[in-house]
């Protein structure tokens, strides 16, 4: 063995009498410790209460007109009659909008003159039938000339009645798009009207909710324009629920009118009060 490290310190250049150490592993000196870090503290979280299922809850509301209709120019022509303004109340039947209809109207005068002259020829071809003085042809040909008189009568009566629009029920303007004398083309939005008898609550409710309403859940409502309450009653539910919102349309109605309320106007409900 010593022969054997001698010839390996000459082979490595070392010194005759050194001894070849082995390799090992360093070791960490006695004073150095090793230390595991410890996972750092949590604080305390205070217990989190469930939501009270009995809490009372107030959504938007907003004051709608559910009857409501944007009247259009129903032929084209010069407004003769514009007798409303916005905000002006109307009954049903009122004339909204007249047009000037002078040749709409010459028109029907001579449809209705040509058809009491169609007419009366098939008078006479029905006595000279009774007669027995009579031709298959020339009655089929009087009768088919009294029908078209009659078709062209109807349609020029129904040209003069789009000379005309009257309030389809009972409401109030709420918008006017244009003036006495002007000229307009069929289709043109003249005005806005709404039926403001009849005022609709509509609010937007967790679909949670669903379980404690229904139709005829009462319930009041706090309108910030006037400042006060008003009971009300839930009067529909919408069909579908917002599957992201978890959300559902509600509808309800004034138990008793209340003539100061507009459409436009919101507020909250105040429900399990």
């Amino acid at each position: 063995m010593r022969i054997y490290s001698f010839i390996s310190a000459l082979s490595l250049g070392l010194a005759p009498g050194t001894v070849l150490a082995q390799t090992a592993r360093p070791v960490a000196p006695a004073d150095m410790t090793l230390t595991a870090t410890a996972p750092a503290q949590q604080p305390d979280l205070a217990p989190t209460s469930e939501p009270d299922s009995t809490a009372v809850h107030a959504p938007s509301v907003q004051v709608t007109a559910p009857v409501s209709a944007q009247i259009s120019a129903s032929m084209s022509g010069q407004l003769e009659k514009f007798p409303l303004r916005d905000g002006d109340h109307f009954h049903k039947g009122d004339v909204l909008a007249e047009f000037r209809c002078g040749q709409q109207k010459a028109t029907l005068a001579h449809a209705h003159a040509e058809y009491i002259k169609r007419r009366g020829l098939l008078d006479v071809q029905n006595k000279m039938k009774a007669l027995g003085q009579w031709s298959v042809s020339d009655l089929r040909s009087a009768a088919a000339d009294e029908q078209a008189a009659n078709a062209d009568l109807e349609m020029a009566g129904a040209v003069v009645a789009q000379c005309k629009v009257e309030a389809p029920f009972d409401g109030r303007v709420s918008n006017t798009t244009v003036h006495n004398y002007q000229y307009l083309s069929a289709g043109t939005p003249m005005l806005e009207i709404l039926d403001d008898t009849s005022l609709e609550l509509s609010m937007i409710v967790s679909s949670m909710e669903l379980r404690h309403l229904q139709p005829g859940t009462p319930f009041k409502v706090h309108i910030l324009e006037t400042d006060a309450t008003y009971p009300a009653t839930v009067s529909r539910i919408s069909g579908k629920v917002d599957p992201v919102s978890k959300t559902i349309k509600v509808y309800g109605k004034l138990t008793h009118p209340a003539p100061d309320l507009l459409p436009g106007m919101t507020g909250e409900a105040q429900f399990g009060q």
